[in-house]
């Protein structure tokens, strides 16, 4: 099966299929199949972890709510990589779940958080949240029960660097393999609401 268009993004950047890679919130384990061996990932939904047991993907039973969550992973080796899809928007304390996935991560190891994101304010904010709220699914996600949040960028990239990692690129990826997507990304980038960050472990 093919990859997911945000995952063959970031493969593009971090090569995800060859990392022991953490999924938090992996659900039926459509992005954690395409991961390098070794990689886990963690969900409290049981009929998401029974359909990705199913297909023989390690998957753990885990609130990412509930302190100390990371016990979940004890005895496992440092992670050479984490990817956090649509993660922030469902956890009820970002600073807290950031903060304890930090030292599960080997040193250098890259985080690669997608997210749908308000634009940031500043000139013409009016304008630029305007055109986010017309722009394809973004009114289903902030309508979405289980999502608690929808952060600014600038709020996300707060977030990882106070737990300790380092932003060190952003994209729009919904564009990259297609025509003119340096000119469709650079047109939309103010308010285009989801992209992909990539943050590192210092």
């Amino acid at each position: 099966m093919q990859a997911p268009a945000k995952l063959r993004s970031a493969t593009r950047r971090v090569p995800l299929g060859e990392l022991r890679v953490l999924e938090p919130a992996c659900g039926p384990g459509i992005y954690l199949s395409h991961f390098g061996p070794g990689s886990v990932g963690l969900d409290s939904n049981q009929e998401a972890c029974s359909g990705a047991e199913a297909k023989g993907l390690d998957i753990r039973g885990c609130d990412l709510d509930k302190e100390g969550w990371s016990a979940a992973v004890d005895g496992d080796p440092p992670w050479q990589a984490a990817w956090l899809c649509d993660v922030l928007m469902h956890v009820a304390d970002p600073a807290a779940f950031l903060a304890e996935l930090t030292p599960t991560l080997a040193p250098g190891a890259p985080v690669l958080c997608v997210e749908w994101c308000l634009p940031n304010p500043g000139l013409f904010a009016g304008l630029r949240r305007f055109l986010c709220m017309r722009m394809p699914g973004m009114s289903a996600i902030l309508s979405e029960p289980t999502h608690l949040r929808t952060y600014h960028l600038g709020e996300i990239e707060a977030l990882l660097q106070c737990a300790g990692l380092r932003v060190e690129a952003t994209w729009l990826h919904s564009f990259e393999g297609k025509p003119l997507a340096r000119i469709a990304e650079f047109l939309t980038r103010s308010f285009w609401p989801v992209r992909t960050i990539l943050a590192r472990k210092a």
